[in-house]
């Protein structure tokens, strides 16, 4: 699944079991998505998310919970090559439950950091307003 927009229902991402699944809010550019329910990826379910270092843009997902299961994996791709600013923060998920992020994506562990290009990030699951997934630049 990809593009930009609203959804009503709540979405699930894979099956568990099956082939992979993408979840895909920017092709070829930051881009915001929204369901106003629930948001899960199974073990089978990818973020694909788009940082635009130019633009210091990136893809955010908005969901009124979020569940990430065991086996599911965050992609990360930078459009662009620019150095950002040490202390830059993404919110990558906008969690408006008032539950925290239930689980973490398998490759990306809370306080992980992973570097693309020239620049560094962090991962923090209860980043922004204490339960939203955040990538903070970091030296």
């Amino acid at each position: 699944m990809g593009g930009r927009g609203k959804m009503s229902g709540a979405v699930t991402i894979g099956s568990g079991t099956g082939t992979e699944a993408f979840l895909a809010p920017g092709v070829n550019g930051a881009a915001g998505l929204t369901t106003q329910s629930t948001l899960t990826f199974n073990a089978d379910g990818t973020y694909s998310c788009e940082v635009d270092t130019g633009r210091a843009k990136a893809d955010k997902i908005t969901a009124k919970g979020v569940t990430i299961n065991s086996g599911a994996v965050f992609s990360f791709i930078a459009l662009d090559s620019q150095t950002l600013a040490q202390g830059t923060v993404f919110t990558v998920i906008n969690n408006r439950s008032l539950n925290p992020i239930a689980g973490t994506f398998s490759n990306l562990p809370d306080g992980s950091t992973f570097t693309v290009g020239s620049n560094t990030f962090q991962a923090n699951y209860e980043g922004g307003n204490g339960n939203d997934l955040t990538l903070t630049v970091v030296p």
